[in-house]
C-alpha cells in the first residue's frame, strides 16, 4: 500500500482518466455521465517560495505539494461547471484578501486560508492553527455554518474523489428504535 500523499492521490486519479482528462462516473438512476478535470500548470518551487515569503505565509507541505503539481484545478466538470476546485496560490491570496472585507471571524482571518470552493456548499478553508505545534492541519467548509472535516487536505481530497465530487459528509444514517 502506498503512502497517502497528494502526489499519490492525484496519480491514482490520473490513471483512471482518458486522453481528454475525462472519466465516466456512476450516478443516480443508472446514468453514467462523463466528467472532466482541468489541471493548471504547476508553479515552480522558486516562484512558490517567493510568493510565500512576500505574503508572510506559512503553508503546510501537502498544500505546497499540490501547487507544485497543479497550481489549481477543477474537479468533476460538466456542461454546468465543476463540483469543486482547489485554487491557485494567486487565487487563494486574492480570496484571502477579499475575506478580510467581509469575514468578521477573527479565528478564520488569523488561522485559515481559502484554498478552494465546493459548488453550492461554500469555501474550503485550510486551518493551520495547530500546524506549528503538531505539523497537522484541518479542512473546514465556510458556509451558512462552518463545518470541520477533522482531516487534512490529502484525506479530504481522496474522499471527494472516491465520492465522485459529491458532498460525502451529507451521507449519514440515523439510528432507529425497533420494537
Amino acid at each position: 500500500m502506498k503512502d497517502s500523499s497528494i502526489l499519490n492521490v492525484m496519480e491514482a486519479l490520473k490513471t483512471r482518466l482518458d486522453e481528454n482528462n475525462s472519466l465516466i462516473v456512476h450516478s443516480t438512476s443508472g446514468v453514467y455521465p462523463k466528467v472532466g478535470f482541468n489541471f493548471n500548470k504547476p508553479i515552480t518551487k522558486y516562484e512558490l517560495e517567493q510568493i510565500i515569503t512576500k505574503n508572510h505565509m506559512e503553508l503546510p507541505t501537502e498544500y505546497k505539494e499540490f501547487l507544485l503539481l497543479h497550481n489549481g484545478a477543477e474537479f468533476f466538470t460538466n456542461e454546468y461547471g465543476y463540483s469543486f476546485c482547489l485554487y491557485s496560490i494567486e487565487k487563494m491570496i486574492s480570496e484571502y484578501n477579499s475575506m478580510k472585507g467581509y469575514c468578521d471571524v477573527g479565528y478564520i482571518l488569523k488561522y485559515c486560508y481559502p484554498i478552494g470552493y465546493v459548488v453550492d456548499r461554500g469555501t474550503l478553508l485550510l486551518d493551520i492553527s495547530n500546524y506549528k505545534q503538531t505539523n497537522k492541519v484541518n479542512i473546514l467548509l465556510l458556509s451558512i455554518e462552518t463545518l470541520s472535516f477533522y482531516c487534512d487536505l490529502t484525506t479530504w481530497l481522496e474522499r471527494m474523489i472516491i465520492a465522485q465530487g459529491n458532498a460525502y459528509w451529507d451521507w449519514f444514517s440515523n439510528g432507529v428504535q425497533l420494537d
